[in-house]
């Protein structure tokens, strides 16, 4: 189980108490309320915010729990628009996000991000994985991991220079020492998919519930695609983790790859930006927000809405069903050392951040 692999910068969230039961809450009584997902339909973060839209209506006097998606600039278009309260967006509680983060972002700056993380309140997130997959056919052929470092050169597909998933991309390829090249833009997962099955890219990566649902269908089982790695993680001892589901799926990790081809276990401070990125990243790829200045009502009721799907066998069984995995939540109170990270990130790695999202 994913549960394998426990991030250094959070541990295993505790079974939280039960939240009120909707006949008890007050703010949402008959309210409608709008969740804004910052990547197209069909996506890793769609994907798992249309989860949480079904069960978190068993915990709140909602009539509805509305999805739009608002994908554009790598994520920041919902962000900025629900953080600054751009249109229908007011901090009134009844416009919440579930947002994919972009560590680059926080830790480098991006000028097209208008919002910080300072700028929500924290409601709760689920931890994630990606895997990296490339075309078999990428010149001149690749039938083993370790054998990316034949290829000529690698078109990674991504979102926005900016971003976790072409960030982590470039990152991994340029510590092995794989030539590549950034096509980036797409709106999400399920474009990215059909860039690689029509030879316009050869190299992509995706968090669990995209990759099993769309790219293990119609990229790996056709045999068009090769999973090469998933990315690395921190364990609680301080050693690079292993998540054991992926494992036993025949993937192996970065590191392991990385030591196959090179002898020796990857370092330096290419690898270390990495490690931090996909540590922060993984124990928050999907986050549910509210805009900073939302009625203390609001935010109360949406946290302990949260707290029930600890324990809610439909929401486990369904988030199962869709990743493979059984969900590892993180509450609110156990993100605010994640939070901190951000701001004590050492200079070196932030050139590293900057290189990688300027180039």
């Amino acid at each position: 189980m994913i549960r394998d692999a426990i991030l250094a910068f959070g541990v295993l969230a505790a079974i939280a108490s039960p939240g009120p039961s909707p006949a008890k809450a007050q703010f949402y009584d008959k309210k409608t309320l709008t969740m804004v997902v910052n990547y197209a339909s069909g996506g890793n973060a769609d994907l798992s915010a249309r989860i949480f839209q079904t069960h978190l209506r068993s915990y709140l006097p909602v009539s509805t729990i509305l999805i739009q998606n608002m994908p554009g600039a790598g994520g920041a278009l919902a962000m900025n628009s629900l953080g600054l309260g751009i249109g229908s967006f007011k901090p009134d509680g009844l416009s919440i996000g579930f947002f994919g983060l972009n560590p680059p972002v926080e830790i480098a700056g991006d000028p097209g991000h208008k919002v910080s993380l300072d700028d929500f309140e924290f409601i709760g997130a689920v931890r994630d994985w990606n895997v990296a997959f490339v075309r078999r056919d990428a010149i001149p052929g690749i039938t083993r991991p370790e054998e990316v470092m034949k290829a000529k050169e690698l078109f990674i597909g991504g979102y926005s220079r900016s971003n976790a998933n072409d960030v982590r991309s470039q990152l991994s390829l340029k510590v092995l020492g794989v030539p590549y090249k950034l096509i980036t833009g797409f709106p999400g997962t399920a474009d990215l998919n059909k860039a690689l099955l029509q030879g316009e890219i050869n190299f992509a990566n995706s968090a669990l519930p995209g990759y099993m649902r769309q790219t293990l269908p119609q990229v790996i089982s056709t045999g068009i695609g090769l999973p090469l790695y998933y990315f690395p993680v921190t364990a609680t001892d301080g050693k690079l983790g292993k998540v054991g589901s992926l494992e036993r799926m025949g993937i192996p990790s970065f590191s392991e790859v990385y030591e196959r081809v090179h002898g020796v276990p990857p370092s330096g401070p290419d690898f270390e930006a990495l490690l931090l990125m996909c540590d922060l990243d993984s124990a928050m790829h999907g986050v549910i927000v509210a805009p900073k200045k939302a009625p203390k009502a609001a935010i109360d009721e949406l946290r302990a809405a949260f707290g029930n799907l600890y324990t809610d066998q439909a929401f486990q069984d369904e988030y199962e069903h869709a990743t493979g995995e059984k969900p590892e939540l993180v509450s609110y109170t156990e993100l605010e050392p994640l939070l901190k990270r951000f701001k004590s990130v050492p200079e070196e790695m932030k050139t590293v951040f900057r290189q990688m999202i300027q180039e």
